[in-house]
């Protein structure tokens, strides 16, 4: 273990059913980052990820927790004396899960992680003088990359009605990666630039967020089961007055698919629309009357039935049948959600 990783273990519990309470005003600092990751259902993975975290030299102090929601595979042994574990005892939610990490460390920083990550070495430290050296930003993402070394363009402008068609897993930005949209959207400049730079939000598969930063917000909005808790949490933080950056000189392997089920399983699908209608309604048409509110209801209700009509019928057709060699399940779908893989671990 790294002589600067805390020597913190542990397990806590947080009754079912009981929200989390974000610490506010002045605590006990014990680190100076504090890794929160939540996991369900992934044991392998977290383990791997926490192990990556405790082979790490670094010159900022860390405490790593685990936020584990429920898990009935052995997580809590493969964890043993390795990181402080919190179980949920149910499968919470990544908000709500990640809201009770942040309520049990008392640290200068948070890194918000998933566990099918692999931190890259000296990028904790980075992201510790990054939040250090500006005290304007509230966050600050590592380049999250995929196994290949390709960049998974994850920093990225507000969303907007036009990311349905131009998002990063659209047809339309696969067959015309290059159109002036998904450039926009996608902050694809980011591949070009080696030094910080400013963005509208980043994925919560690894953001660095200062401390006053939650407490200022309250960390992420519950109401968020999964999906679309990350670009809310970044608007308001830029409401509050807060920069969000991408710093390429960290990076995160994201084995973005290492936890993905099969398929699109219709859960999976109503969350990720209900939070897209939550972050559309939450800050484009607050208003109860406003007629924007049902457009967005009614147009992300059409687009998730359609997608799962869509899925329903890949999966007959990729169904084995009696009188034929078994076939595996298509493990892709067109239009899956960013961090679709962890985030359904983390809160299916």
């Amino acid at each position: 273990m790294s002589s600067t990783l805390l020597d913190v273990h542990g397990r806590d519990s947080v009754a079912a059913g009981v929200a989390s309470s974000i610490p506010r005003g002045s605590v006990e600092v014990v680190a100076d980052l504090a890794v929160v990751i939540v996991s369900y259902e992934c044991r392998d993975l977290v383990a791997a990820c926490v192990e990556r975290i405790r082979s790490l030299g670094t010159d900022c102090t860390v405490d790593v927790v685990v936020v584990d929601n429920g898990s009935a595979d052995g997580t809590e042994a493969a964890l043993a004396g390795r990181c402080r574990l919190i179980q949920m005892g149910r499968n919470s939610g990544f908000s709500t899960a990640n809201n009770a990490g942040f309520a049990a460390t008392r640290s200068r920083h948070v890194l918000v992680l998933n566990p099918d990550t692999l931190v890259d070495p000296g990028a904790l430290d980075v992201l510790v003088a990054f939040l250090d050296d500006h005290p304007d930003a509230g966050v600050v993402a590592p380049s999250l990359v995929n196994p290949d070394g390709s960049d998974q363009l994850t920093a990225r402008a507000f969303p907007s009605p036009a990311v349905a068609l131009f998002g990063r897993r659209s047809p339309l930005s696969r067959w015309f990666p290059n159109n002036r949209f998904s450039r926009r959207y996608l902050a694809t400049r980011a591949g070009t630039l080696d030094e910080a730079f400013r963005v509208d939000w980043v994925s919560g598969a690894a953001m660095a967020v200062r401390r006053s930063a939650i407490d200022v917000t309250g960390g992420f909005d519950e109401a968020f089961f999964m999906f679309w808790e990350d670009a809310d949490w970044c608007h308001r933080l830029a409401d509050a007055g807060y920069e969000v950056w991408c710093e390429p000189a960290a990076r995160v392997v994201h084995d973005e698919g290492g936890t993905r089920a099969k398929g699109y399983p219709p859960r999976l699908n109503r969350a990720f629309h209900t939070g897209a209608y939550l972050y559309w309604r939450n800050h484009h048409a607050p208003q109860p009357w406003n007629p924007l509110r049902w457009l967005a209801a009614a147009a992300l209700g059409g687009r998730a039935a359609a997608l799962m009509s869509i899925d329903g019928i890949k999966r007959r057709r990729t169904a084995p049948s009696m009188d034929t060699t078994p076939q595996e399940t298509n493990s892709e779908h067109p239009w899956p959600p960013s961090g679709a893989g962890a985030r359904q671990k983390a809160g299916e």
